[in-house]
């Protein structure tokens, strides 16, 4: 009977290790990801509302899983995770992506990097539709595209997402050539099917723009709770009344011998005609022609390495000549490494 007993208790001890190679069966060898759920999506959200997403994760492999890293594709996200998963255990995802400055349909991803050797890249999405408390219609960004000196005029209407009364107490443009201002609107001028407390934002691009790009916002004030701060922004450019393009000219490293070649158009925004009446360069290295391609409106202005000119570095300046006194000598650098 006490052999008996050994023998059970031997038996015993040997059948451990046997349940343990038993739970192993069936998991991947060395770390495998599984995330059962890698798209959440939530919905209708409130503009404001930070979303809070927790992606859970398994590892059914025989090694430990490593999250080397989790990557958010904008700067609206923000994620801590688990950075290991021992065998048969599970992790978790944690991600926020914050609503203040999105409406409408928003998905944002993240990309995850494990040491899992069949699949070391996952990517998770958090998917959601903000809805804003105060909504600019017909969307918070006005495209303004001007000629130098020309004012442009936008108009863009603030509602309420349900027939709420509020106040707008202030509007306030980024930029000093952007003006802004306010008017309640009158029963005969709101959008329909919106509240019935509506304001309209005139946005005004000044004739004192400069030339160039347009990149400013209109702030909007208002007595809402949830939304006291309503942003526009505008994005635009200013062009000048006549224009020049490329506005410098690289040869690079060229022969001589071979002629090479580069042009300039000259544009005019203006609704008067401006001709092109010559063009000269500082370097006799070159030669100039000019060609109208629409007369009073745009020219093509080549520039020429001459064969025999000299090797060397030049630095030298196109002038191009019009028949407008404000633009009577146009400058464009030129330079070239000649052989």
């Amino acid at each position: 009977m006490l052999k008996v007993l050994r023998y059970l208790a031997l038996a015993g001890v040997l059948m451990v290790p046997s349940l343990t190679a038993v739970a192993q069966v069936g998991r991947a060898s060395g770390a495998k990801l599984d995330v059962p759920q890698k798209v959440k999506d939530f919905g209708t959200v409130p503009q404001g509302k930070v979303i809070e997403a927790n992606f859970e994760l398994a590892n059914e492999g025989t090694d430990v899983l490593e999250i080397k890293a989790v990557r958010p594709t904008c700067g609206c996200t923000v994620v801590d995770f688990d950075r290991k998963v021992e065998p048969g255990k599970k992790g978790v995802i944690k991600a926020k992506v914050d609503t203040s400055e999105f409406t409408g349909p928003i998905t944002k991803s993240m990309l995850v990097m494990t040491n899992d050797p069949n699949d070391p890249t996952t990517t998770l999405v958090v998917k959601a539709t903000v809805r804003p408390y105060l909504e600019v219609l017909p969307r918070p960004l006005v495209h303004v595209y001007a000629v130098q000196g020309e004012a442009v005029n936008n108009d863009v209407t603030l509602v309420a997402d349900e027939n709420r009364d509020f106040k707008v107490t202030k509007v306030e443009a980024s930029v000093p050539f952007i003006a802004a201002s306010v008017k309640k609107l009158e029963k005969n001028e709101l959008v329909p099917d919106k509240g019935e407390t509506q304001y309209d934002i005139n946005i005004k691009l000044n004739p004192d723009a400069p030339v160039g790009p347009v990149n400013g916002m209109v702030t909007v004030h208002t007595d809402y709770p949830q939304a006291p701060e309503v942003k526009v922004r505008v994005f635009g450019v200013v062009r000048s009344l006549v224009h020049v393009t490329p506005g410098n000219i690289q040869f690079g490293t060229v022969e001589s011998k071979v002629k090479p070649g580069r042009n300039v158009i000259v544009v005019n925004n203006q609704a008067k005609p401006v001709h092109v009446t010559g063009a000269k360069i500082d370097d006799d290295a070159f030669s100039v022609e000019v060609l109208p391609i629409e007369a009073g409106k745009r020219y093509q202005v080549t520039i020429t390495v001459k064969p025999e000119a000299p090797a060397g570095l030049h630095k030298t300046t196109l002038h191009i000549h019009t028949d407008d006194a404000q633009f009577k000598d146009m400058q464009v650098p030129v330079a070239a490494n000649l052989k």
